[in-house]
């Protein structure tokens, strides 16, 4: 009967995990087809908007480090409640600065440091819901193909909200360039308080279960070095998420010389074509397919090299997000990849401090990534996706190599035995 009823329990925070996820990707990727005319709106550099995103970035990282650290704040419920609250709060003061600066009512460089700091807290929050949802399916799924397909299902929830988030920017644009911003923030208010309710009734119990499963110390039996080709994966991913979406608004708007609003509606139908590509290609993964993580980086980064080249020879803006349907694969594939893979290379008992060493791999990618490519952009518009392209050729060579030395490592092994 206990077993049951924890089973029971277990599949409705699945379930609302997956709910998490869905409003995650809708409130904050309805930001990203404004990123771009915003950035030129309040008279900002490229060189600023990277700055401000990566503000957010390395607060991430820090957040993440001191959850790997802490002992506090460890249950994935406490993580969801606190991360959804304090986003829900710095998002809202986010656009507020955002209003006031396109008003033109303080000065751009008092603009610019308040969207840092308050973008930099932000960050901190985001961390935490992130490692909450990793940290849930990696203690409570422990089977590779299982945990592989829970990290894809949260990928798909995630990814609907691409399509939910960016259409619905697409369509509160004519009520004003900040309408979108301020529907997000409602949304956050609404599933903020849902978290707070759902989870009063049942934190006591689930903290009970999860204190008797985690071990007193966890530090003897982890080890990073088994981990490492798969968080370069995931830094090379999240470099290449961040930096299309950075750059790519701008290089709407310069390549196909198009006004700040056109852009933005063009670049809306970019995520909206993305979205469906992980979507679909995320729920092949899980119904379908049942790919193992080598076939995951294959597809993953081919996938996104096609993308890449077909961005850089686009002469056409039809052309040029047609290449999205191979970003789409690329991200579908490789995030549950990363995210497996670094799983799988530490013991059970690790699996809350690889969760937030994974975000704290996203975060580093955040740091890096528009810092580099909104600077190269200002050399050449085609550069960003240049550096893309050998980091991806790069990291799938890599991986090859190192896989191709397991198995001759393992063949030895046994020929030995």
């Amino acid at each position: 009967m206990p077993f049951l009823l924890m089973n029971s329990m277990m599949n409705n925070h699945l379930k609302f995990l997956a709910l998490a996820a869905l409003i995650n990707g809708t409130c904050f990727s309805m930001i990203l087809p404004l990123l771009a005319p915003l950035t030129r709106q309040l008279h900002l550099s490229e060189f600023q908007g990277g700055v401000i995103v990566s503000a957010g970035a390395i607060c991430m990282a820090i957040a993440s480090i001191l959850i790997a650290r802490g002992e506090k704040i460890q249950t994935p419920y406490q993580l969801m409640n606190y991360g959804f609250w304090g986003m829900t709060i710095t998002w809202a003061i986010f656009t507020a600065i955002l209003y006031w600066g396109i008003q033109q009512t303080l000065p751009v460089m008092i603009v610019f440091a308040l969207l840092v700091i308050s973008r930099a807290s932000t960050g901190g929050f985001m961390a935490m819901p992130q490692i909450g949802l990793q940290s849930y399916v990696m203690q409570h799924v422990t089977e590779e193909q299982q945990r592989s397909q829970k990290m894809a299902m949260y990928g798909a929830m995630n990814s609907l909200g691409m399509i939910v988030g960016p259409f619905l920017t697409s369509v509160l644009l004519f009520g004003g360039i900040l309408l979108p911003m301020w529907i997000a923030v409602i949304l956050l208010v609404i599933f903020s308080l849902i978290i707070t309710m759902y989870f009063k009734h049942d934190e006591g119990k689930q903290n009970t279960i999860l204190d008797q499963k985690r071990p007193v110390k966890i530090e003897h039996s982890f080890s990073l070095k088994p981990a490492i080709p798969w968080l370069i994966l995931g830094f090379t991913t999240y470099m290449a998420i961040v930096t299309l979406n950075m750059t790519a608004g701008f290089y709407i708007q310069d390549h196909f010389h198009l006004s700040s609003q056109q852009s933005a509606i063009y670049f809306s139908q970019c995520m909206l074509i993305v979205g469906f590509s992980l979507v679909i290609t995320q729920i092949l993964i899980v119904k379908v397919l049942h790919l193992k993580l080598k076939a995951l980086v294959l597809v993953g980064t081919f996938s996104m090299v096609i993308g890449l080249i077909l961005s850089l020879s686009a002469i056409h803006i039809w052309m040029f997000q047609i290449s999205y349907l191979f970003y789409g694969v690329g991200v579908a594939t490789l995030l549950p990849a990363f995210t497996t893979g670094a799983a799988q290379s530490v013991t059970q008992a690790a699996q809350v401090k690889m969760a937030s060493i994974c975000t704290a791999t996203q975060a580093i990618g955040l740091i890096v990534a528009p810092l580099l490519s909104t600077f190269l952009y200002q050399f050449g518009i085609h550069l960003p996706f240049y550096l893309l392209l050998i980091l991806m050729v790069t990291v799938a060579v890599y991986l090859l190599i190192i896989s191709y030395s397991n198995q001759n490592t393992m063949i030895s092994n046994k020929v030995n035995s």
